[in-house]
């Protein structure tokens, strides 16, 4: 072993681990600390019915998922159409995928909520409740098979309809 080479080497990747511990106190700041205890409760109702969900709170954004595919869908436009097929990802029977992201003021968009739309191999549940406290409103989209527990998606809708009362 050439040591002319090896003493640089061990510094430079000394510095990396080094630095390590630094980055990671950074995360803290990537996560919204206004959404932390409402992703808190999302996480318990999740982990009950899905256990080996994952999930992550990036900023304003809450994302969990659990046993996913991506599928090739293709549906036709208002004219009768068909649209070019596209990839997406959903839930197989017995997952779940979720998207929240919380935005300021009132919702803005054209789709009409809450609306469910249905894909042929799952469903989307497209929810936009809006707090008048905080000004602020969330774009909540659940993709579930058909064979999702009822009890689930009623415990899931009253807690994103509530979302105000576990924002800080």
């Amino acid at each position: 072993m050439n040591t002319k080479f090896t003493g640089p080497l061990v510094l430079a990747l000394l510095g990396i681990f080094i630095t390590l511990p630094a980055r990671a106190g950074d995360d803290a700041a990537l996560q919204n600390p206004a959404i932390k205890r409402f992703y808190s409760e999302l996480k318990t109702l999740f982990r009950k019915q899905y256990p080996k969900a994952t999930s992550h709170l990036l900023k304003d954004s809450i994302h969990f998922e659990s046993d996913t595919r991506v599928f090739i869908v293709h549906e036709a436009t208002m004219t009768g159409d068909w649209q070019d097929p596209w990839e997406t990802r959903g839930p197989k029977p017995g997952g779940i995928l979720c998207d929240i992201r919380l935005q300021n003021g009132k919702y803005q968009e054209q789709a009409v909520t809450p609306q469910t739309f249905d894909t042929r191999y799952f469903k989307i549940l497209l929810l936009v409740p809006y707090s008048d406290k905080h000004d602020e409103h969330i774009v909540v989209q659940l993709s579930y098979p058909r064979n999702v527990k009822e009890d689930f998606l009623r415990q899931f809708t009253e807690l994103v309809n509530e979302f105000g009362k576990y924002v800080d």
